[in-house]
């Protein structure tokens, strides 16, 4: 049975057991998740989009080579940078990084660009710099992009 229908089942059955208990929490839970819901599915359907026009104007082959094994340490480089101007909310993330996983990228790549997307955000740099100052955003971002570089090496290797 697929993980999405476990999910599924043991909510019901969570639902069921709530409405028993309190059925006004209940109520009320079921609206936040509604709005939740709400909230995220312009973000999925971003991603949706995004990936049809990847399908379309990047090829399997063309992802299997750049984000592929056979470009090295060049596939972890395109993969932080990818990441990094990707302006993606962490929960739509992996999504796109199991679509790029499916159509040949390593693991190392995936690796790269799931954690620049989260902890990198070029277009978020000027409001880093506001909040905690120049040389916080330096730093903080420079031992992230190493990290991630170097962790991503070493999902290639093992993976």
């Amino acid at each position: 049975m697929e993980a999405g229908y476990i999910y599924l089942i043991i909510g019901i059955i969570g639902i069921v057991i709530s409405g028993i208990v309190n059925r006004e929490k209940t109520k009320k839970a079921l609206f936040l998740s509604l709005k939740i819901l709400i909230m995220i599915l312009p973000i999925l359907l971003f991603i949706f989009v995004l990936m049809g026009l990847v399908q379309v104007f990047l090829p399997r082959d063309t992802i299997t080579v750049l984000l592929g094994n056979s470009h090295g340490l060049l596939s972890i480089i395109l993969g932080v940078l990818l990441g990094s101007i990707t302006l993606i909310q962490p929960g739509a993330v992996f999504p796109f990084a199991g679509y790029l996983l499916d159509n040949g990228a390593n693991y190392g790549s995936i690796y790269a660009f799931v954690m620049s997307a989260i902890l990198i955000g070029i277009a978020t740099i000027p409001l880093e710099i506001k909040l905690f100052g120049k040389e916080f955003t330096l730093v903080r971002n420079s031992l992230t992009l190493v990290s991630i570089f170097l962790i991503g090496m070493l999902f290639k290797v093992v993976m």
